[in-house]
């Protein structure tokens, strides 16, 4: 146990008075202060300990109940101010004492502890601090609005009354958030409410970090001295700033074990994985079409393996399709690349233990589920044990993807999700650029599903349970590969420590002009331990993730939608350099014009060069508003359209455009030829207005996205634009919002 935690209880949280022994340690003061323990107080004659009541003569004192889980003390009754003289604090004293049992009975009350009463100024904020030893993430820093009113300043502030810090920046993120949220710039900032700011930003960020510098170090050993306890979570609230010092006014903490942190996998050997060129499969039904024997015949119609190196394990059969079987992963004539395991949970276990008894595989994907996510966290074990120990040989062993996942596809390689192809096509398309990771292979088909034809990734990786192979290890893969420019993660929860590897290979990956888009799932807080302090109620896992991978250089979108969109612009326009955010828009409906102001997001509106302006007004109709954004009319004819277009990308003041056109007007070409007749339209001949587009988007660097806000008869219409690699979007709100984040990506 270290030397700030020797005195602390064996509970996993500690006491107030405890919570004070450690803050005073980082340099933050704590109010005189005395436990009393229930056994004092109930015992015959008792009096008020006479060593508090000579510290605090002449003050006021506070009494607050001391009962492990009891967070709001004042609605049960456990705080009362009082006089200290012997009879108002005995008399505060059996108060709470009989109080909080009426109110409070499922709480064990341990004692009280008796506080001075601190007069601080009403100008003073009452701040909430807290510090969280974060399994994935490691160390991080909670600062907001506290005191009695943390709860209602949350709500109020749709959860801005904090922020999310991290250790080493704090004073950059203090400075980010005074100048961009309210909560802060009144407490970093001079204001009507405070004519003087409340708090200096560097007096803050130090308290901050040697609080955080503090904390990390403090451990214990767990009883029976088997583990190490963490310093899991300090939270001071409130506390504040008296002119002098920061003063904690409450407190609590907890421990919990050291999260155990799995070795480093190979990985080197993902190459193997990705690009192999043999395989085998275990799992292939001879008699029926179950998911191992598509994923056998998959392999089989592969480009990336090899002709005569393609294995099935089975006990009986000699041929699967024609594929040579084998009984055992020991008996295979050679070492493979990649061996996908398609066996019900138990027999896939044995079956991966024989790979890496074996050394047969390099690589290994496990599709079935039935692991921890079903309690079986014995199979996982066994999983792990037996990698660990084949890490031990020079080879160091296979890397495994899994389980509970789809597996892989792999650009012009292989495909083992077990779907058919009528189902889920695979057209070929752009998208060399890309790597989806998806934990959720159910999410990583609906992409799939919504790029079709559109944006083909170089991998598409499902990865399930994370039994070996983590986010992080695809992220370093990724760093490595010539021509990756995005990475598109889907996360559902980080192994122990590797949110924090996570967010390092982001900012060396940022630094190389790799852009990282992340979608994490589960937004609400932290479950159980939301009723164990503030700050998991107003900062859960999410926000915390959120926080640190967005200062990484990760951009993390918020809904679906928009991580579909984001991927989407990020793959398309991958090539095109973002100069700045000044954003030119041209529609022929006064409606967008008007709308996409109110959603320029983080963009600006150019500020049109005089000759652009006259080339607007000699090309456009004489009603339409030759200005940004530009108001073409339905009058414009495709011609018009496009010449405006291209006045607005040769201008040196516009850094994006965003074309909105309506494309029910008779005036634009934009429909697919009529069998039937009607009209002429022929979006696939030159002169139409998607081929026109399409000129002058592949005649300039700039980022150009379309919006195309009309109905399943422009579907065609829209799928030309893609194909030609312009990012199409069907409402101007979600192509304002996806521009302004590549630009600011």
């Amino acid at each position: 146990m270290s030397g700030l935690a020797a005195s602390v209880s064996r509970t996993e949280s500690l006491l107030e008075h405890e919570v004070y022994a450690l803050i005073q340690s980082a340099g933050i003061r704590a109010p005189l202060h005395r436990f009393v323990s229930a056994s004092e107080i109930e015992a015959s004659g008792f009096r008020p300990p006479q060593d508090f009541l000579t510290r605090v003569s002449g003050r006021r004192s506070v009494v607050k109940i001391v009962a492990p889980g009891l967070l709001h003390k004042t609605e049960a009754g456990g705080v009362r101010f009082t006089p200290s003289d012997e009879k108002g604090l005995a008399e505060a004293i059996r108060g709470v004492w009989e109080e909080t049992s009426r109110k409070a009975p499922e709480y064990e009350r341990i004692g009280v502890l008796l506080v001075e009463a601190l007069e601080l100024s009403r100008e003073r904020p009452e701040l909430i601090a807290s510090f969280r030893n974060d399994p994935a993430f490691g160390p991080v820093l909670v600062l907001g609005l506290g005191g009695l009113m943390t709860e209602w300043y949350g709500a109020l502030s749709g959860g801005r009354s904090t922020i999310v810090l991290a250790p080493g920046r704090v004073l950059c993120d203090l400075e980010e958030a005074a100048a961009s949220l309210p909560a802060f710039s009144l407490l970093f900032r001079p204001s009507r409410r405070f004519p003087l700011a409340p708090l200096d930003l560097e007096t803050t960020s130090r308290m901050l970090e040697t609080l955080a510098e503090t904390c990390s170090k403090v451990t214990r050993s767990s009883p029976g001295g088997q583990t190490v306890d963490l310093l899991a979570e300090l939270e001071v609230n409130p506390v504040v700033w008296n002119g002098e010092h920061f003063v904690a006014l409450d407190g609590k903490a907890r421990f919990e074990p050291k999260p155990s942190v799995r070795l480093p996998r190979p990985v080197e050997k993902i190459k193997n994985l990705l690009r192999p060129t043999s395989a085998a499969v275990a799992g292939a039904s001879a008699t029926g079409m179950n998911p191992g024997r598509i994923i056998l015949r998959n392999l089989k119609l592969s480009d990336g393996i090899s002709y005569g190196h393609l294995y099935a394990l089975h006990p009986t059969e000699e041929r699967i399709d024609g594929i040579p079987c084998f009984p055992s992963a020991e008996d295979l004539p050679e070492p493979v690349d990649l061996a996908v395991v398609a066996i019900p949970a138990e027999g896939a276990v044995r079956t991966i233990e024989g790979f890496c008894r074996s050394g047969r595989a390099a690589s290994l994907i496990l599709i079935p589920g039935g692991f921890a996510e079903v309690g079986r966290r014995d199979l996982e074990e066994r999983i792990r044990a037996a990698l660990d120990g084949a890490r031990d040989r020079e080879d160091l062993g296979p890397v495994l993807v899994g389980g509970n996942c789809l597996g892989i596809v792999s650009k012009h390689q292989y495909n083992t999700f077990f779907l058919p192809q009528y189902k889920l096509p695979f057209s070929d398309a752009p998208g060399e650029s890309l790597a989806a990771v998806s934990q959720s292979g159910a999410y990583l088909v609906s992409l799939t599903s919504n790029l079709d034809g559109i944006i083909f990734p170089r991998a598409s990786i499902s990865y399930g349970n994370q039994v070996d192979l983590t986010v992080s290890d695809f992220l370093e893969h990724f760093e490595t590969e010539s021509g990756i420019r995005v990475i598109a993660c889907y996360i559902e929860g980080f192994q122990p420590g590797d949110g924090a590897r996570f967010c390092a290979i982001t900012r060396r990956l940022r630094k190389k002009g790799i852009r990282v888009i992340v979608f994490k799932a589960g937004k609400t807080a932290l479950g159980a331990k939301a009723a164990q302090s503030h700050t998991a109620s107003l900062a859960g896992d999410y926000a915390v993730a959120k926080a640190l991978m967005t200062e990484a250089g990760a951009v993390v979108a918020e809904t679906l939608d928009m991580f579909e969109d984001l991927t989407k612009i990020a793959t398309m326009l991958g090539g095109r350099p973002a100069r700045g955010r000044r954003l030119a828009v041209i529609s022929n409906a006064g409606f967008e014009c008007s709308s996409v102001l109110d959603r320029l997001y983080s963009l600006e509106l150019a500020r049109l060069a005089p000759g652009t302006l006259d080339r607007l007004r000699e090309c456009l109709p004489g009603i339409a508003h030759a200005d940004n954004p530009i108001d073409a009319t339905p009058m414009a004819t495709t011609a018009q359209f496009i010449a405006a277009t291209q006045a607005l990308l040769d201008d040196d003041g516009v850094d994006a455009v965003l074309v909105s056109p309506i494309p029910v007007t008779p005036a634009l070409d934009d429909l697919a030829p009529s069998l039937l007749g009607g009209h002429s339209e022929n979006i696939y001949s030159p002169g139409s207005l998607p081929q026109e587009l399409a000129r002058v988007f592949r005649a300039s660097q700039k980022p150009l996205v379309v919006n195309v806000d009309s109905g399943r008869l422009y579907d065609e219409f829209v799928m030309v634009l893609q194909r030609f690699g312009i990012p199409v979007y069907r409402k101007i709100d979600r192509a304002s919002r996806a521009l302004s984040a590549f630009c600011c990506m």
